[in-house]
């Protein structure tokens, strides 16, 4: 079977398993499960796009991915797989339980008294911001810039800004959770979600990036669906929040293709499908592992790559990095999930972990929707959003800085949430 061939049984199996979750009412939630078979359904759809030269500047050929096509295909069969068994393991609780709410008032109260995190992002986006201008002097274009924002190096009181950054981002990523909880029983304030999602994405959008747009978004939707599923909102509200959805959604996805445009090339001929190829590209970077690293040709790390790459790093990925250095254009490209997993387990392992991590991921995002608790929604809506850039990136490396904070969180939970009435029982 060729390339084409495979990512065709890709949308087949997403776009089937995606009507399943509708017809059983599951996509009201944005669980794991929903978010990473859309993501891939999305990104299966680009790369048949590019291959049979549809809307796309240029057509790619069947090398391209003629390797990962079929990694590619298995990922997305076990993820499925590992989904449907959780939600089997899951069910006899979801028949008899029922969600209880965290209290308004203690929602407010915590949104209020940590007001300081979202414009706490805003500011360090400003430094960023004016940091990165008076180093690079005159820009010829915003692609320029975004080049130059990449590749600059933070010294001195910079350095500790941009370690700080990191932070108050992950902070800023569980403000928007709780503002989306709360939005999910009153309706959405459009003024309130635009500022704090400007906020919160200011760190971001100061070195030109676009993805933004989604990590702000997501995870105040993604608490927003769950609260409004379980909630008592008017059906009135609910039928206004439609429409006020439906401007975001649009928005965002025009603002992901300006911004894209911005960043071109005056040279280069682009279109709107074009800007949206990002998601095809760490399929492209893993079609290039597998050709330089066929299986049995190197030693399995065992984990080492896929979890432990934080701390220990791993020799092939490491190895694989060095041979692409010459290159800062592929240095900085997106590799996804394929290339870690094919690291530590080979093709057959890889997808057979892949699809216990998924069913893992699963069953304790739909555990922790019952848990009435802040720290239980914080980990529900991390567990939800983990998966979303399964074809762009490495997501235990991105987020094991979340996964310690959520640890520290829960270790303090009763100093960090101190004088807050009534939050006790929540904590």
């Amino acid at each position: 079977m060729d390339s084409l061939g495979y990512y065709y049984w890709i949308v087949g199996i997403t776009a089937l398993y995606l009507l399943f979750l509708l017809i059983q009412k599951r996509y009201r939630l944005l669980l794991p499960s929903t978010i990473h078979t859309f993501i891939w359904l999305v990104t299966a759809v680009l790369i048949i796009f590019e291959l049979k030269g549809i809307g796309v500047t240029q057509q790619m050929s069947d090398k391209q991915f003629h390797l990962v096509s079929k990694l590619s295909c298995l990922i997305v069969c076990f993820s499925v797989i590992g989904f449907a068994i959780a939600h089997v393991f899951t069910a006899p609780k979801e028949l008899v339980s029922w969600v209880n709410f965290i209290d308004k008032n203690v929602i407010d109260a915590i949104l209020i008294k940590f007001r300081w995190i979202p414009y706490g992002c805003g500011i360090v986006g400003v430094i960023l911001f004016a940091f990165l201008l008076s180093v690079m002097g005159d820009i010829s274009s915003f692609g320029d810039y975004r080049r130059m924002a990449l590749f600059t190096e933070r010294v001195g009181f910079m350095s500790i800004v941009q370690r700080i950054s990191g932070h108050i981002n992950i902070l800023g990523f569980f403000y928007l959770l709780l503002l989306g909880y709360k939005s999910g029983q009153e309706g959405i304030q459009l003024k309130t979600f635009f500022k704090y999602v400007i906020l919160c994405s200011a760190i971001n959008m100061s070195i030109g990036g676009r993805v933004w747009i989604v990590t702000s978004i997501l995870p105040f939707m993604i608490t927003y669906m769950f609260a409004r599923h379980y909630s008592l909102m008017p059906e009135k509200i609910k039928k206004r929040d439609n429409r006020k959805f439906l401007m975001i959604f649009l928005l965002s996805i025009s603002m992901f293709s300006i911004i894209g445009l911005l960043r071109g090339d005056e040279k280069d001929e682009t279109n709107f499908v074009d800007k949206f190829l990002y998601l095809t590209d760490g399929s492209k970077m893993t079609n290039m592992v597998l050709s330089q690293y066929p299986e049995n040709m190197y030693e399995l790390e065992y984990g080492r790559s896929e979890f432990l790459y934080p701390f220990i790093g791993s020799p092939m990925a490491e190895k694989f990095q060095e041979s692409i250095a010459h290159d800062p254009g592929l240095s900085v490209t997106v590799k996804s999930i394929m290339p870690y997993l094919y690291f530590d387990f080979g093709v057959w392992g890889g997808v057979v972990m892949w699809g216990i991590i998924c069913f893992i991921i699963e069953y304790f995002c739909i555990r922790f929707k019952y848990g009435c608790s802040i720290m239980g929604l914080l980990w529900f809506g991390q567990l939800a959003y983990l998966l979303f850039q399964t074809p762009v990136g490495h997501i235990f490396s991105v987020n094991t800085p979340v996964f310690e904070w959520l640890i520290l969180i829960f270790i303090f939970r009763k100093w960090i949430f101190r004088n807050i009435p009534n939050v006790q029982q929540y904590i």
